[in-house]
């Protein structure tokens, strides 16, 4: 009798014991689901009351993304005819392209940067069974009439600002501002496209209207190093020539595309001076 009854206590104590465990379960589980449901409102609830404005946002950013593919599209048809038909025609245009020299020389001369020069001499030349014209002029130059000679050489068959930078520069600009600010591509955009006899004559309006979009110095420091490393320098330098804007006023602009062949200098009769022998290459498109 005795033992039945130890044995029913043992039982009883067993049992509450196991009521007690199975009760600090319950407390545990309870409170880490109350925890849970606490973590998921702290979350949830900003994320919520942020969908209004990142909705907004995301609308914003579609516009934009439309509006630059179609300001592309569109700028893109625009460039493409002219680069057929100015900087890479068929057919090369003698005339159009002996005035675009006569138009520099004229501006040189005025300047007192050239002394005297030949009548440019129309040869063809075959290479790779691809006939190429070549024109040749003798001349007596300034330093600074050099290079700006050079220079229009350099520039014929670039159309726009985007064409003078380089892949390396475009993909660092575009990267800085996948960092800072995605919808300013737009900006970047129209920049690219900007004219470069537009660009040239007024630097600062164009960088301007790009750097307005921005506002930290991730982009702005990578977009100055750009103008000051890049052939924009170049172009920069040669607005104060008077050369651009004396090709647009003879609607010269944009000039057929070139390249130096030869090119020959030798010390002229005074410092500074030079004779130069030069013979360039003009591309016709396929």
């Amino acid at each position: 009798m005795r033992e039945m009854i130890r044995s029913q206590r043992l039982a009883t104590l067993c049992s509450f014991g196991a009521g007690l465990a199975c009760m600090s379960v319950s407390v545990f589980l309870i409170s880490m689901h109350v925890q849970m449901i606490s973590d998921v409102r702290d979350v949830s609830v900003p994320i919520v009351a942020a969908l209004p404005s990142l909705e907004r946002r995301l609308s914003v950013l579609e516009e934009q993304v439309e509006l630059t593919e179609l300001h592309t599209k569109t700028k893109r048809g625009s460039i493409e005819e002219r680069r057929d038909m100015f900087a890479l025609p068929e057919e090369i245009d003698l005339d159009r392209l002996l005035a675009a020299f006569e138009v520099v020389q004229d501006v040189l001369l005025r300047e007192g940067l050239l002394s005297q020069v030949s009548d440019i001499a129309v040869s063809k030349e075959t290479e790779d069974d691809l006939s190429h014209e070549i024109l040749s002029l003798e001349t007596a130059l300034h330093d600074d009439g050099l290079k700006t000679l050079l220079m229009m050489v350099q520039l014929s068959g670039l159309l726009t600002v985007g064409d003078v930078l380089t892949d390396q520069e475009r993909m660092l600009l575009t990267e800085r501002i996948e960092l800072e600010n995605p919808a300013g591509i737009v900006a970047l955009e129209q920049f690219l496209s900007v004219d470069l006899l537009d660009y040239a004559e007024n630097p600062k309006l164009h960088e301007e209207h790009l750097k307005r979009s921005f506002r930290s110095t991730t982009f702005l420091n990578a977009f100055h190093n750009v103008i000051r490393t890049s052939f924009l320098r170049d172009v920069r330098e040669l607005e104060q020539t008077g050369v651009p804007s004396a090709l647009r006023t003879y609607k010269l602009w944009p000039l057929q595309m070139m390249a130096i062949d030869t090119l020959t200098i030798e010390p002229g009769s005074a410092p500074g001076w030079f004779a130069v022998d030069l013979k360039v290459k003009v591309f016709r498109g396929e």
